[in-house]
C-alpha cells in the first residue's frame, strides 16, 4: 500500500489558498450584507426624519394657527364687547328718540295753531299799522298761510318762515325807507318812512306834500315849508345824502295846513 504524503508543500500552499479565499469569501459576503444592512438603515432613518421634519412642520403650522385663532377670538370678544356697548347705547337713543317723536307729535299738534294766531295777529297788525309797503306786506301774510297748509313743507321750516315775517316786520321800526309807488289815487309818488313814527309822500311833478295822521287814518297835507325837508330825508333814505337832522312836522300830534 502505498500512503500519500498530505504534507507535500505545494497541496497544502493550495489548501491553504483555498481556506484564505473562502474566509475572504465569507468575510466579503459578511461585509455587503453589513453594508447593506447599513444602507437599508441610513433609508429607514431618512424616511423616519423626513416624516419627524414633517411632523415638525405640521406641529409648527398648527400652533402658529392656534396663536393666530387666539388672537381673532380676543378680538372678537373686545369687539363684542364693544357691540353689546353701541347696542346697549341705541337702545337708549332709540327710547329717545321714541319719547322726542311722542313729544313732536305733542308740538305739531300745538304749534300748528300757534303759527295760524301769530299769523292773524300779523295780519292784524300790518292793517292798523301805517300804511306802507301794504300790498306787499299782506302778500307775505298771505303767501305763509298757504304755506302752512304744504305738505312738502316741514312745520320747522314753516315757523322760521313765521318768525322772519315776524322780524321783517321789527325792523321796520328801525329803519328809515325811501320808495316810489302809487298813492290811492293811482298817482306815483316818492314815499318816506320813518320807522313806524310817521309816513309821507311828496308829488314828483308838484310841490304837493302830505303825511299820514294815525289818529284819523287819513293823509293830512303839509305846508310846502317842509318840502325841502322832506326831499332831504328822502336822498338820506335812499343813502344819497349823509344823515342829518330833519325838521318835519308830526301830524298825530300838530297841526297841519
Amino acid at each position: 500500500m502505498v500512503k500519500s504524503k498530505l504534507t507535500h508543500p505545494v497541496v497544502l500552499s493550495m489548501i491553504l489558498s483555498t481556506g484564505f479565499l473562502l474566509t475572504s469569501l465569507v468575510q466579503a459576503n459578511a461585509l455587503g450584507e453589513v453594508l447593506e444592512q447599513e444602507a437599508s438603515n441610513l433609508s429607514t432613518a431618512k424616511k423616519s426624519q423626513n416624516k419627524i421634519d414633517i411632523i415638525y412642520d405640521e406641529k409648527s403650522e398648527a400652533i402658529n394657527e392656534l396663536r393666530i385663532t387666539k388672537s381673532e377670538i380676543n378680538q372678537l370678544e373686545i369687539y363684542n364687547r364693544q357691540l353689546m356697548a353701541i347696542i346697549s347705547d341705541q337702545k337708549t337713543q332709540k327710547l329717545s328718540f321714541e319719547k322726542q317723536l311722542k313729544d313732536i307729535e305733542v308740538t305739531q299738534r300745538g304749534i300748528m295753531p300757534l303759527m295760524e294766531r301769530m299769523l292773524t295777529m300779523l295780519d292784524q297788525f300790518i292793517e292798523l299799522d301805517l300804511p306802507f309797503l301794504l300790498e306787499e306786506r299782506q302778500e307775505r301774510v298771505a303767501t305763509l298761510r298757504g304755506l302752512l297748509l304744504s305738505s312738502e313743507v316741514t312745520i320747522s321750516e314753516k315757523f322760521r318762515r313765521v318768525l322772519e315775517a315776524y322780524q321783517i316786520e321789527l325792523e321796520y321800526g328801525r329803519t328809515i325807507e325811501a320808495y316810489r309807488a302809487k298813492n290811492a289815487d293811482g298817482t306815483i309818488v316818492d314815499y318816506l318812512r320813518l320807522g313806524r313814527v310817521a309816513l309821507y309822500y311828496v308829488g314828483l311833478n308838484s310841490s304837493d306834500s302830505f303825511a299820514w295822521n294815525q289818529k284819523s287814518k287819513t293823509w293830512l297835507e303839509l305846508d310846502s315849508s317842509y318840502q325841502a325837508a322832506l326831499n332831504k330825508g328822502i336822498q338820506i333814505a335812499r343813502k344819497q345824502s349823509a344823515p342829518s337832522l330833519l325838521e318835519l312836522q308830526m301830524p298825530s300830534i300838530g297841526e297841519v295846513k
